[in-house]
């Protein structure tokens, strides 16, 4: 039996988002950052991470609130980023009507502050305009939670007052590799070396591009004491050149760093939104037709056959997502289960597939999952395979997250 390189998207877009109320209010129609935007990208070291200034002494009490809880919970205490308190404030000034914005909105904020990380974990907690007492009161029932969700290394605090309302956003993000500066933009038919490391337990870099034709390629890279370097060269036109590197700690290849760089083009400087949609209720089944439907489409649109469903891959499917779900954490190599390889021989699978990859998300909406997929050029390589001719997709629910629902999804994909 032969695989492919299996994907994980952890936590597609937002991780999650703390928030109640009605969900019917559209959210405003552009979003201008409040700061302008880095010429660079980079992932420096933590020591060399700058803090920003505090706007509101609501943003000092919100950080010192985290950092009480990261001692309590003996988690690594997050630093202040100051590109993270940006894009905290901008979510808080384009959330409307107790919606966040899209998740596009998001990454792009990600990536006009410079950095390449995929989307941070948010958290979000609203009240009256003087209900400070009671904002960082909540808070300190839910922070100690969100530390099981991640190995967060870096926060930022926005704060919102409204004539009506005061909202506080927290984002947090983990830090698994660093990536020395490179331009956002770069000249029609330029190239640029981008260097860096992976941290913590994470090894086997790799690194694959989507050219501006959604094409997705890997590219080749040297690697030396745990250091790596590849060249990306602007030759396939004019236009928006992907980046995803890719880590493995043991539980599969995981996304570290999904960015856009601009060549022979401008970055955008403002970004249309629309509200986030998520619920508070959540049909595995409908999930699953609905992710079915929206991957033949993208499959459709790229010139490729449809893929069948295929009842044995959906219930290997089904049975990982469950148990993605009883642990909340996403991942392709399962303690219990071994990979996609090893849940495939144990369902004893015949004939066996010739080709095997698989993707697995979380998120709060099918099209959320889809979208986040196509996003990301290793995911996105696997829907667009033109090997692969079937696949099961097995969706779980998990518990509730401040008011809303998330899904685990797997896509396993064979070729025969």
């Amino acid at each position: 039996m032969s695989s492919r390189r299996s994907r994980v998207l952890v936590g597609v877009a937002v991780g999650a988002a703390l928030f109640a109320g009605s969900t019917e209010a559209a959210a405003p129609p552009d979003l201008v950052p409040v700061a302008s935007a880095a010429p660079e990208y980079q992932a420096p070291p933590l020591g060399q991470i700058r803090a920003g200034r505090d706007s509101d002494p609501l943003m000092a009490q919100v950080a010192a609130e985290v950092q009480r809880a990261a001692v309590a919970v003996r988690a690594p205490v997050p630093l202040r980023d100051g590109r993270l308190d940006l894009v905290a404030t901008d979510i808080a000034r384009a959330t409307v009507a107790k919606r966040l914005p899209s998740f596009d909105a998001i990454a792009f904020l990600v990536h006009h502050y410079g950095m390449v990380e995929p989307e941070p974990y948010l958290v979000m907690v609203r009240g009256s305009p003087k209900a400070e007492v009671s904002l960082l009161d909540d808070l300190h029932k839910q922070v100690p939670g969100v530390f099981k969700m991640g190995d967060w290394r870096r926060m930022g605090v926005g704060v919102k007052r409204g004539a009506d309302e005061l909202i506080v956003v927290l984002t947090l993000q983990p830090q698994n590799l660093e990536l020395r500066a490179l331009p956002r933009r770069l000249p029609s038919r330029g190239r640029v070396t981008l260097v860096g490391r992976l941290l913590g337990r994470f090894a086997e870099p790799a690194v694959l591009v989507a050219v501006p034709s959604g094409v997705v390629r890997n590219l080749a890279m040297s690697t030396r004491k745990g250091h790596f370097e590849f060249t990306l060269a602007c030759d396939s036109g004019d236009g928006v050149y992907q980046l995803e590197i890719e880590g493995d700690d043991g539980h599969g290849p995981g996304v570290l760093a999904n960015f856009p760089l601009y060549c022979g083009a401008e970055p955008p400087a403002r970004v249309a939104v629309t509200a986030n949609q998520v619920t508070r209720r959540q049909d595995a089944t409908e999930a699953e037709r609905e992710l079915l439907a929206l991957l033949n489409r993208d499959r459709a649109a790229a010139g490729l056959p449809a893929l069948q469903s295929d009842a044995r891959l959906q219930e290997i499917a089904r049975g990982h997502s469950r148990e993605m779900a009883r642990t909340g954490e996403v991942v392709h190599v399962s303690d219990k289960s071994g990979g996609a390889v090893d849940r495939v021989r144990a369902a004893q699978v015949s004939p066996v597939p010739r080709t095997l990859a698989e993707n697995v998300g979380r998120a709060f909406s099918a099209a959320e999952v889809e979208h986040g997929f196509m996003g990301s050029p290793g995911h996105r390589a696997n829907i667009l395979n033109p090997k692969v001719t079937h696949v099961g997709i097995g969706v779980a629910v998990g518990q509730a997250e401040g008011g809303v629902v998330p899904l685990f999804c797997t896509q396993l994909f064979a070729g025969w």
